[in-house]
């Protein structure tokens, strides 16, 4: 339910007054400048602005299905291919990409047809509207963050990332008997398996006549993919087999070889037509980590029958291998592989500095961190600042925003940390050099930082650099604010959302020091944990459902929390603020 009315449409389109863009062979010419569009994505088909906001015509092309999604993804698309030109029909030098999308609400579905009008708020954000060719508004997008992009991001090598890389493991023609194999196959085979099956090989129209035959069950059995059918079919088909498999006692011994044909890519350029086939590969993937000795994938190629020898070494290789592919007579492997860039090595520290810190060359991916020039590390002390060789950082959700270009205004990653005192500013007698110290740092990532001396302690003994770096802000966050904030007191009930995360295990800690009963949530599989902490379960409650606020409004007699700490969202807020029916602190 919606407490605003929809859009009112707009009275004229194009807009009065709004210049129009010439279109023909946009597409060919943003393939020039390396923007490939499919033709399913082809869909802007008008573009006019008046001044920076833009109004666009989408179509979906007519061998698409609109009913497929609530709003096709490729009318979504091209309503944003706008953003990319300027007034010229050229790309823009400096590209941005979709980052963030806030508040979006949907008003019909399944059009075929937008309206579309592109308001720019601020240089990295826009306001989206589109409507239908009626004028009938379709979808508002309040906001969409946009993030620049260089022209070599795109091409940017993929070392940090892992990949898929077939492996041969049997050249054609090497090393295994041209034999045809002896197993059991379900169903028609296509051409593909036909071609490596020999005579005895036994043929059953389904697996209940396999299984009712007598004798023990082959150790191989084909289960070919129908072709031909679309994807619910193909998974509903692969499930129910899937479960009969499972169900029969005697199929413990022997192998279920799931076959399709040209479902996976072993080498670049490789032509995918079995799309239903790809879904299935990655439903048996998932049905493989739960029973991973009782099913093999094993994708053949359109059109290139599996001679007898391939297939048998495809059978052989069963023995270690979940998944396979045959390909020209050969037999491939998957493999997870780490691309060059991350495989070679860690980050380099800057060239001619002596100092340097965990930084960022660009916003917008984690792929621009790098290690920059710190020179304030080993500048001259003002009053009142210590340096402090740094041993160890604790790394916080503020620093994956600011790494991300997320984080608002400018500022450095690493807050907190723990070190050993390298020497003193004037005015500093509470510290010396050779003092292990633990505390809060505006500019912490690196060997070498400097702060000022009243946001440092001593690291008690005993503990280890990791241990103290990863105190002072979640202590302090939770001290803050159940001291300063609530005064928590003596006898108090206290819940604590989120108790296992780091602020609520600290708020746990303080609570309890302070004497206050606490009372946590937590998703179960988190429950061992703050069990340890002293929890039992009559102070426990799952996170992840409504469950919490009977539960203890039993536990507390209906008595509720004096304090509560939150970071839940919506109607957990609300069935939070039930448990609090005579008042309290509520702090977010």
């Amino acid at each position: 339910l919606h407490t605003e009315p929809a859009p009112s449409a707009p009275t004229t389109w194009p807009p009065t007054g709004a210049t129009p863009h010439d279109l023909t062979d946009l597409y060919d010419h943003l393939a020039d400048q390396g923007y490939t569009y499919g033709p399913a994505f082809q869909g802007l088909t008008a573009l006019w602005h008046h001044g920076t906001d833009l109004y666009a015509e989408i179509n979906l092309p007519s061998h698409t299905n609109p009913t497929d999604h609530t709003l096709h993804p490729a009318l979504l698309d091209a309503a944003l291919h706008p953003l990319i030109l300027n007034t010229t029909n050229e790309p823009t030098t400096t590209q941005r990409i979709p980052f963030a999308w806030n508040n979006i609400t949907l008003h019909a579905t399944h059009p075929t047809t937008l309206h579309v009008h592109l308001t720019p708020t601020t240089p990295d954000t826009v306001r989206i509207s589109a409507a239908d060719e009626t004028g009938q508004p379709v979808v508002t997008i309040e906001e969409l963050a946009l993030r620049p992009i260089s022209a070599e991001q795109p091409a940017a090598d993929g070392g940090i990332l892992l990949g898929v890389d077939w492996t041969p493991v049997r050249a054609d023609g090497t090393g295994t008997s041209d034999a045809p194999v002896a197993a059991a196959v379900i169903g028609t085979p296509g051409p593909e398996l036909a071609a490596g099956l020999g005579e005895e090989t036994v043929r059953h129209p389904d697996l209940a006549a396999l299984f009712a035959a007598e004798g023990p069950l082959p150790q191989t059995v084909f289960l070919p993919v129908p072709a031909g059918q679309e994807t619910r079919g193909a998974l509903a088909y692969v499930l129910a087999a899937a479960q009969q498999w499972l169900a029969e006692g005697r199929s413990a011994g022997s192998r279920l070889v799931v076959v399709t044909t040209g479902a996976v890519a072993t080498h670049r350029g490789d032509l995918l037509d079995d799309l239903a086939g790809a879904a299935v590969w990655g439903f048996v993937r998932a049905t493989q980590t739960e029973n991973p000795d009782a099913f093999v994938l094993l994708d053949l190629a359109p059109a290139d029958p599996a001679d007898a020898a391939a297939l048998a070494a495809a059978v052989a290789a069963t023995d270690d291998e979940a998944q396979l592919a045959v390909r020209q007579g050969a037999v491939y492997v998957n493999r997870l592989t780490r691309g060059a860039a991350a495989a070679d090595g860690v980050l380099t520290p800057p060239e001619d500095t002596g100092a340097w810190r965990l930084g960022s060359t660009g916003k917008g991916t984690l792929e621009n961190i790098a290690l920059v020039p710190s020179p304030d590390a080993t500048g001259p002390l003002a009053a009142g600042q210590v340096r402090v060789a740094v041993r160890a950082v604790g790394a916080n959700f503020r620093d994956v925003l600011i790494a991300l270009g997320s984080y608002p205004g400018e500022a450095p990653m690493g807050s907190e940390g723990a070190g050993v005192v390298l020497e003193t500013g004037p005015g500093v007698t509470s510290l010396a050099v050779g003092d292990r110290v633990m505390g809060l740092f505006s500019d912490g990532a690196g060997p070498v930082a400097v702060t000022d001396h009243r946001t440092l302690g001593r690291v008690p003994a005993g503990w280890t650099f990791t241990e103290a770096a990863a105190t002072p802000i979640v202590f302090l966050t939770a001290y803050y604010g159940l001291t300063d904030l609530a005064g928590l007191r003596a006898g108090e009930r206290l819940l604590v959302h989120a108790a296992a995360g780091g602020v609520g295990m600290a708020a746990t800690q303080i609570a309890r020091h302070l004497g206050a009963e606490v009372f946590g949530t937590a998703s179960t599989g988190k429950w061992d944990t703050l069990r340890a902490l002293g929890f039992d379960d009559a102070h426990l409650a799952n996170s992840r459902t409504l469950d919490f606020e009977q539960q203890f409004t039993t536990a507390t007699q209906g008595h509720g929390f004096d304090v509560v700490l939150d970071s839940l969202a919506k109607e957990f807020v609300d069935a939070t603020l039930r448990l609090q029916p005579h008042g309290g602190r509520f702090l977010e």
